[in-house]
């Protein structure tokens, strides 16, 4: 094909810097997820009996029906719970990740991202598609880039591509031909693709462009997620994805590179999964972001590679238990090393389970003090460039948005400060 992408290996050794600069700052971003809908589906049938076999009877089907097995958030829910971790977070940087948007929900229906989930439409829209778009571009009003949750690795019988891809070679076999079940999720027997096949049929860049055309707005948010983009199947992890190909691991690799410079290609950065998951590359300077493994890159600075603390899913509107725990003593003093302000000693903010600390996202100076467990009579050293503060104003932090409670005198550049169990205060200057 003309402009071909190379599929070699980006030694990011020689700069430290990714290939191309990221088109989203991921490591001054909160990357979390919303589980719209899990797909249900009818059925016996199975390519592996003895998978089958060993299925709960509630959860023997491999072809989806149309139905969804749990409806959790619609496109309307989802906006909502932007706006409400925009209002818990005091308006942090946010990139949510949708799931289970596709056909009847979470894993439906892959290789095709053809279709949006009917369950999901808003009842003033035409179309599902039309919610969808309508819920990216009204995330944005809450410093928040909405993106989708996708997989170019599994397949399943009920896709209307899943016979295309098995006539071509493109789903796995064996030596003789014969598809292999590759896992079972939620029941369904699941295929995985050939990245080298695919591509070779030109059928990973339609995919492609067609997502792009059919929600442009991922395009112009510049970022996208793919799910269990993995270098092998989980029973043959050291052997290639399909043997009746022989296509290497290595080989695979190099079409996973041309993937990704494809989505660069077409202003996107691509987020994953996993940092190794059976590959034999981490892909550092092609893939910005991991929602786990962070262990394996903290080797590299999280400009070049990271995976942010306190990613939660939510499968409702009010935030998982321990979200303002974990966001504020977890993620507040990552987010405080990255951002080139945060140069004090992040140690002298935090005690045990106890934070005061700037929130560096804010327009105005604000500083954010959250307590697990709660005390009275507290003194925290405020800021060095809080020197001429003489009074702050102080607010509770509420799901609705942030309640007055008092203003305070700073004394020597000490503030002393009481706090409820679990609660989060938000304290900015009135005077200096």
């Amino acid at each position: 094909m003309n402009n071909e992408p190379s599929g070699e290996y980006y030694d990011y050794t020689k700069t430290m810097k990714p290939e191309r600069p990221w088109l989203v700052p991921w490591h001054q971003k909160y990357v979390y997820r919303i589980m719209h809908a899990i797909r249900g589906g009818t059925g016996t049938r199975s390519a592996d009996p003895v998978m089958a076999a060993g299925r709960p009877p509630g959860n023997r089907y491999v072809f989806g029906d149309g139905k969804i097995a749990e409806l959790f958030l619609t496109f309307e829910d989802g906006l909502e719970v932007v706006k409400r971790v925009h209002r818990l977070t005091c308006g942090a940087p946010q990139i949510v990740l949708l799931t289970g948007w596709q056909f009847e929900g979470h894993d439906s229906k892959y290789p095709s991202w053809a279709c949006v989930n009917k369950h999901l439409k808003r009842p003033q829209d035409q179309t599902p598609l039309d919610s969808l778009r309508w819920l990216i571009r009204e995330a944005r009003h809450y410093n928040c880039l909405a993106t989708l949750h996708i997989n170019m690795f599994d397949a399943y019988e009920d896709s209307p591509l899943f016979d295309l891809y098995a006539a071509k070679d493109i789903l796995a076999k064996d030596k003789d031909g014969k598809l292999i079940v590759g896992n079972r999720w939620s029941g369904m027997d699941c295929y995985h693709v050939s990245y080298t096949q695919e591509w070779k049929h030109g059928l990973a860049q339609r995919r492609i462009d067609e997502l792009i055309a059919m929600v442009p707005e991922i395009q112009e948010n510049h970022c996208v997620y793919i799910d269990a983009f993995l270098g092998a199947r989980k029973a043959e992890q050291k052997g290639p994805i399909s043997p009746y190909l022989g296509c290497s691991k290595e080989e695979e690799a190099r079409t996973q590179r041309k993937i990704f410079r494809y989505w660069r290609d077409r202003d996107i950065d691509v987020a994953s999964e996993h940092v190794w998951a059976m590959r034999v590359d981490r892909f550092v300077g092609l893939q910005p972001h991991s929602a786990s493994q962070g262990n394996l890159i903290e080797d590299l600075p999280d400009e070049l590679y990271c995976s942010n603390p306190a990613h939660f899913g939510f499968t409702s509107i009010t935030e998982p238990e321990g979200f303002q725990e974990r966001f504020w003593l977890e993620f507040l003093p990552w987010f405080y090393k990255n951002h080139p302000a945060g140069k004090a000693d992040r140690q002298t903010m935090i005690d045990g389970a106890n934070i005061c600390m700037p929130a560096l996202w804010c327009k105005e100076p604000t500083l954010i003090a959250y307590s697990k467990d709660g005390y009275t009579g507290k003194t925290w050293t405020l800021p060095a460039d809080w020197e001429n503060v003489k009074k702050v104003g102080v607010w509770k932090v509420c799901p609705d948005g942030c309640k007055p409670l008092q203003e305070l005198n700073v004394a020597g550049g000490n503030l002393n400060l009481n706090i409820a169990k679990g609660e989060t205060l938000k304290i900015s200057p009135i005077s200096k």
